[in-house]
Parts: C-alpha cells; structure tokens; sequence
C-alpha cells in the first residue's frame, strides 16, 4: 500500500493534467485519504491491491442545548452505586466527589473542535496536539473544551490530574471531515506509541456509518490505546452510526440525573441498541466554557462519553495498564447494574 501511496505522488506530480492529490498517508492502518479525478479514482478501484475505497463524508459533535449552569451532578453520579437523592437538582447540586489518588501519568487525545488548553480549570495541563483540516488551533466552538473538562478538569472533570491533548478534527461550527478524523486517529495513535504513556482517545463525535473511520479505532484499540465515543443523539439504535457501532471500541449513551435514558423527544435522546456498551451522566452536564474562566452547561452522548474517558484514565494510573478489553470488563463490574430505566431490552 505504500508503493500506492508513492506512486499515486509520482504520478500526480508528473503530470499536468489531474488534479488529484493525496491529503494524508495512513500509515497504521495501510491507507491514504486523497481527492481524485474520474480517471484516477477509475484506475484505483480497478487495482488489485486495494481492499476498499470509502467515499469521504461529514462527521458532527454529539453535542444538545446549552444554557449556563454550575452543578456538575454527572461526577457524583459516577462515583456512586446507588441512585442520587429523591429530588436531586442538575443545576443546584452540591456533593462531595471521592477519589483515591491522583491520575497523572495518563494522556487523553480529545479529538474534537480543539480545546482552550488555558482555561483555568485544566490548570496547566492540557496541551495542542495537532490540527487536521483548515483550521485555526483554537477551540471556535466550545464542545473539546467542555469535553476535555468532563475528563480532566480540576473542578469539572473526573481524572483531576490527567494530562489532555487537544486534537482538532472538527471544524469551528462543528462538522468535520472523516478524513481528517482518521488522520486524527492516526496521528493519536502514533504519539502514545512514541511516548509509551497509558493513552486513552475520547471521541463525541460520530457519523453515518462509515468503514474507514471504523478500521482506524480498531487499529488504534489493537494498538492498545482505549477509546472511547459517544453513542449518538439521534434517539435511534446506534447500529448505523460510526465508530459507536465498532465492538472494539467502548460506546456511551447519556442518563439524565433521575436514571433514565437521555430523551428529550422522538428524534432527539441518547441512542441505545447492542452497540452501546454503557451509559453515563449526559444530561445538563456542567463542565469548561470557551473563554479562559467560563463554565457551561451542554447536554448529549458528548457529554457522556467523557465521564467514561476520564473514569478510564483514572483507573490506569490508580489500578495501572489494562488492556482495552478488560478495561471495558473492569468498568462495567464497577457500574450498578439495573438501575436505569427507558433502556430498550436489545441494549448491552
């Protein structure tokens, strides 16, 4: 496959005539993303060494309403087997969140919009990885940001101590390419292998299905680095929506603070099916704003999947390295069990 991508460079520059060009080399799944003309896409498909060609497509944040707000009720939730109190409040909450010991050592790549790695809440700890796309390295958005403070935040997050790299994938006003996702991936992937550290990749995002973005986080789940994604807002079986379809992976669906299924109406609400492997806090969920010192309130799977994301993160620096399949075993042995309702009987 390197010969292909070598030689599709070689004959794009030799010749005059097309426009085709290749915009990444995925070296760890055997794959190249590139734009091409009829005559080229033609001679491609016709070649024997190529498995699959997969058309390029938009990718979204899982992401609902936003009000401003300031009660983080997710992290009590998730540090606790039984359900919160009778009339517990999502805007007023107030609790104690225990923990055992600090999580650092521990990366977490936020592939998303980009994060205001100096907001106050991440305390020094949150870094830019790497743009893929024409953008800006900045977060425009606000989504990565309120992400990454569900992860690793100093008040808002769940592994206080866990160390975030920004990896923008997404654009300013939220869509993003598939290939600039899967280069995102590959890129992830390539960095933890290099610094040898626990790694674990978060991401609120998803698509219609689509097989590219599939094989790149079972590659990165083979390559040992646990990921992470959200199921989707589409109140609908996740089945059909990618990466949250790929066993390999772990997919999160959102609860709201009473134990049930995030629903807001019939076309929006957290997606469950076989796929989903867990649910999580989603619903007004209080975590980093834009601005350097803001805080926010966000609803969806997005916000879900990150409590998830930082639980894993802090269980590889207090309990040390699992692999991704038994890290998915040990967080389900430690999530109650039946204590949710609106969860469809064909969800895992």
């Amino acid at each position: 496959m390197k010969s292909h991508v070598a030689s599709m460079k070689g004959k794009f520059k030799a010749s005059q005539a097309t426009k085709s060009h290749v915009t990444y080399d995925y070296d760890f799944m055997n794959g190249f993303s590139a734009e091409l003309d009829d005559d080229d896409l033609k001679e491609l498909t016709q070649s024997p060494d190529v498995e699959m060609i997969v058309p390029d497509s938009i990718a979204y944040p899982h992401a609902g309403a936003l009000v401003q707000k300031d009660a983080p009720w997710g992290l009590a939730r998730v540090s606790s087997r039984t359900k919160l109190p009778a009339g517990s409040s999502a805007d007023r909450l107030s609790y104690d969140f225990e923990r055992l010991s600090s999580s650092a050592g521990v990366d977490v790549y936020v592939l998303n919009t980009g994060v205001n790695i100096h907001h106050i809440d991440f305390g020094g700890r949150a870094h830019w990885g790497k743009t893929f796309g024409p953008y800006l390295n900045q977060d425009g958005h606000g989504h990565g940001t309120h992400v990454a403070g569900t992860v690793a935040g100093r008040r808002w997050g769940v592994a206080k101590a866990a160390s975030i790299i920004a990896v923008k994938v997404l654009s300013d006003e939220g869509p993003g390419k598939t290939s600039d996702i899967v280069a995102g991936i590959n890129w992830a992937v390539a960095e933890a292998k290099r610094k040898g550290r626990p790694s674990v990749i978060n991401m609120s995002l998803g698509a219609p299905a689509n097989d590219a973005m599939d094989r790149a986080v079972v590659k990165a789940v083979a390559a040992g680095v646990h990921v992470v994604v959200s199921a989707g807002n589409d109140n609908v079986d996740a089945k059909n929506t990618s990466p949250a379809r790929v066993p390999a992976v772990i997919t999160v669906g959102a609860t709201s603070i009473t134990d049930e299924r995030w629903v807001s109406s019939k076309t929006s609400g957290s997606n469950f099916g076989k796929s989903v492997d867990i649910f999580a806090p989603g619903d007004r969920i209080t975590s980093a704003g834009m601005s350097k010192s803001s805080v926010t309130v966000k609803t969806g799977t997005s916000m879900a999947a990150p409590h998830v994301a930082g639980l894993i993160a802090y269980l590889l620096a207090t309990e040390g390295r699992r692999t991704p399949a038994n890290m998915l075993a040990r967080v389900k042995h430690l999530a109650p069990d039946g204590v949710l309702s609106g969860i469809p009987s064909d969800t895992r």
